[in-house]
């Protein structure tokens, strides 16, 4: 970060120029100074300007031609750009604003007028940069958790989105377990694992991705994804199961070019619906977008109960797409960690496939 905001004063008048940097030096900025549209462009990209001050008329290119060049740079839409002018009239003013001007100040210059506008538009330019790069680092974090559709209304509020804490959704959550890999693991180098997860992880989060869910986390030989949070979803738990049988498919497909002892792989998939906690949790220097609770936990222990090649669900998540799918009622279960016995079944087919954008 810089210590001063850097201010570019152009002016094929040297005592213009002189009287522009004594003012502003007062006021703590960095002065970088050019006497001709050429010169201006030159320092402009040879350092990092935060305002120009550019006189209208000056021999070779003038100001309205160097605030075309550099206005005409859509990185630079917001880089404000006051013009000089001994031109005290409507015509003037408004070539310069068609030529991108943000202000204008009239010679000879007026120490306070000059001070306040230049402090007044530093101030919408940083105020627009941080927005800029907070919503840069949220898309960048996001791009690993989230589609483009669900980033684009993230970064419409921000704020909402980075801060430490969490909402109570209900959201649909799944766990998906590569079922023999353990033991798999013992025998293949260090390198070949890693290459196997991430070719294998590669494909499952795009097939998130497409289908609207948010990626959670990599646990070991497990991937947990969500639907129903950042934002608001119809049909979740369908998206949700959808997912999880283009994952079987997928899975089948890559096993098929796979030498034999990775063959035997498979993966199990476990899906619960119901109330969570969700949100950003840990510090402000390590935060992990993720969803917490009961609901979570029952997905996780469903997931442990599922053979490879099965998709289960329980009662609630059942209860959300009873008409859309196919399932067959398996005996109750006895899950770690709960009371009573819990009733599941494992999804055999989507009846009434529908296409969802």
């Amino acid at each position: 970060m810089k210590d001063k905001p850097v201010i570019l004063v152009v002016d094929d008048q040297s005592q213009n120029i002189e009287l522009l940097e004594a003012y502003l030096a007062l006021e703590g900025y960095e002065i970088v100074t050019a006497a001709s549209g050429e010169e201006a462009l030159g320092k402009f990209y040879g350092h990092s300007i935060d305002l120009i001050l550019l006189d209208v008329m000056m021999p070779g290119m003038n100001g309205y031609e160097v605030c075309k060049k550099i206005k005409g740079n859509l990185e630079n839409a917001f880089l404000p750009v006051v013009m000089l002018t001994d031109l005290d009239n409507m015509e003037a003013k408004i070539e310069g604003l068609d030529a991108g001007a943000d202000d204008f100040l009239n010679k000879p210059f007026n120490k306070i007028e000059l001070v306040a506008r230049v402090k007044n538009l530093l101030k919408m330019k940083f105020l627009h940069d941080e927005v800029a790069l907070t919503n840069n680092l949220i898309s960048s974090m996001l791009h690993r958790y989230v589609n483009r559709f669900v980033i684009e209304q993230i970064l419409a509020n921000p704020a909402k989105y980075s801060a430490l804490g969490g909402d109570r959704k209900e959201v649909a959550v799944l766990f998906c377990d590569i079922r023999g890999f353990t033991p798999l693991s013992e025998k293949m180098k260090a390198d070949e694992l890693i290459r196997l997860l991430n070719s294998i992880y590669k494909e499952f989060t795009k097939i998130i991705f497409k289908n609207r869910g948010t990626f959670d986390k990599y646990m070991g030989d497990s991937i947990m994804a969500f639907w129903g949070a950042p934002t608001h979803i119809e049909d979740e738990t369908l998206w949700a199961i959808r997912v999880a049988l283009d994952m079987q498919r997928l899975f089948d497909g890559l096993k098929q070019g796979w030498p034999p002892d990775l063959k035997k792989l498979g993966i199990g998939i476990g899906i619960n619906y119901g109330d969570v906690i969700v949100g950003n949790v840990g510090t402000e220097e390590a935060m992990d977008y993720t969803v917490i609770g009961d609901v979570v936990n029952t997905a996780k222990r469903l997931e442990s109960a599922a053979r490879a090649g099965q998709v289960l669900i329980t009662k609630s998540a059942l209860s959300r797409v009873e008409e859309k799918i196919k399932v067959r009622t398996l005996e109750l279960v006895q899950l770690k960690g709960k009371m009573l016995p819990v009733d599941i079944y494992e999804v055999l087919n989507i009846e009434k496939e529908e296409h969802q954008g």
